[in-house]
């Protein structure tokens, strides 16, 4: 049976994978073979008469679309996953390769740089403060080379990494270390916003550009950690197929591979998610809708044991942690779900289910708001407490516009694309609150 679907997302893969045409370019042209498509049926031609006569008109407007009229498509997943027949972007794609293995061995040797001087890395914050200079510089250097970024740009992103690297480190840090705890923990976010503008280079100001940059920041997640996961899987079965000949290698892992894997890891990641995004993207909505119900499933769950356990979470700091955690778990789930969305899909019914995942979150989010409120008052104003107050508040006001969105949506009063800009445009908010929390309060909190 002819899958029509299926046959357009091949189309589209096919013009990503000849490495010719901009990510904007493949949606108008693919939103021209849907009107063509249409306008065909219309008239009685069947779906796959209407999709092959409609590939060969773009192929007069279109080389590229041309050339994929004239390829078998049940062969089109050995073209994908195969080298690109074009010399010059192989010779592009090789190019590549060779800087993500270089700069995973450069980020893993400054990642083991400081045992170098003798300084034990497990009890030093400076150590973990610096954490996210040991890799996020070497991914965003990669997307200044392959995307080949201006000088403007390049000074202004070199600018924001030196001034946030030497005021991290003329910081002091006295017990109990709660403000470089914070630093810690919120730099690798605000420098990875940073490394977005390397990565969608001169559209960084647009929607487009930055929705393509959340999409690729879900990918990345998902795909990095089954990656880490093969990593540590290598780990362990190296260390027992060597334990049954007697040789002790935990000196190596601990010393080598704790540091070069992750690293590895993490520019393998990169690399793939972007050159392969047209494999890749093709799960995303899969994924959506397969864990969009289940983190709503959670959730419910989890309201309806508070109800009727009567726990509280107002006097249990763990418990907090874990409704921010799984709070930015949920908004991750919905913006990766708004940008696995295309712009041409009518609203259906995992549209009316995000908009109610969001309606639970704002739930979730006010019975934390209000914890945190509760701990302030009782036990009063600390680092981790104000930090956590703001964030959630910033989830807050970001989940309540993307539900008010979301019903002037489904009442058709507003475009798709207006959720869309609302946020992309938030992720300015989020990057100036976490430069808020890296370079004020530890002043405010002098320094602990």
């Amino acid at each position: 049976m002819f899958d029509l679907e299926l046959k357009i997302n091949s189309w589209s893969d096919y013009l990503r994978s000849s490495g010719k045409l901009d990510e904007e370019d493949i949606l108008e042209l693919e939103n021209h073979l849907r009107e063509q498509i249409d306008e065909l049926t219309a008239k009685g031609l069947s779906k796959e008469e209407a999709f092959l006569i409609s590939v060969k008109r773009l192929g007069n407007i279109n080389k590229i679309s041309d050339e994929y009229s004239k390829v078998n498509t049940e062969d089109l997943w050995k073209q994908l996953i195969a080298d690109p027949v074009d010399p010059a972007v192989s010779k592009k794609d090789r190019k590549n390769i060779l800087i993500i293995i270089i700069f995973a061995l450069l980020a893993g040797t400054a990642a083991k740089s400081p045992t170098f001087f003798g300084i034990n890395i497990d009890n030093s914050i400076k150590y973990f403060k610096n954490l996210s200079f040991y890799l996020i510089p070497f991914i965003t250097l990669y997307f200044i080379i392959k995307n080949k970024i201006n000088k403007k740009l390049i000074v202004y992103i070199t600018g924001i990494f030196a001034i946030t690297a030497l005021v991290i480190n003329l910081y002091p840090s006295y017990k109990p270390n709660h403000t470089a705890m914070l630093t810690g923990i919120h730099l690798p976010i605000m420098l990875w916003l940073v490394t977005g503008i390397a990565y969608i280079g001169e559209k960084w100001k647009t929607k487009e550009g930055r929705m393509d940059f959340l999409r690729f920041t879900g990918e990345c997640f998902i795909y990095g950690s089954l990656i880490m996961f093969g990593f540590f899987v290598l780990m362990m079965f190296t260390s027992l197929i060597f334990q049954s000949i007697a040789i002790d290698i935990e000196s190596f892992m601990e010393n080598y591979f704790i540091f070069y894997g992750p690293s590895a890891a993490a520019m393998i990641t990169v690399y793939l998610v972007e050159t392969k995004k047209s494999i890749v993207e093709n799960f995303a909505p899969v994924l959506a809708k397969i864990f969009s119900p289940l983190f709503l499933l959670t959730m419910l769950i989890f309201i309806g044991a508070v109800i009727f356990t009567g726990n509280s979470p107002y006097l249990e700091r763990n418990f907090l942690i874990g409704f921010d955690l799984m709070l930015v778990l949920v908004l991750g789930m919905v913006i990766y779900t708004i940008s696995a969305r295309k712009m041409y899909d009518k609203k259906g019914i995992f549209d009316y289910l995000n908009g109610i995942l969001i309606f639970v979150a704002i739930i979730v989010d006010g019975i934390a708001l209000s914890a945190i409120i509760f701990r302030l008052t009782e036990f009063g104003i600390s680092p981790n407490k104000l930090a956590a107050l703001g964030e959630n508040v910033l989830l807050l006001v970001n989940l309540a516009g993307l539900l008010w969105l979301y019903i002037n949506y489904f009442r058709e009063k507003i475009e798709f694309s207006i959720i869309e800009t609302w946020q992309t445009k938030y992720l300015t908010v989020y990057a100036f609150w976490m430069a808020i929390v890296i370079f004020i309060f530890p002043i405010i909190f002098n320094f602990e």
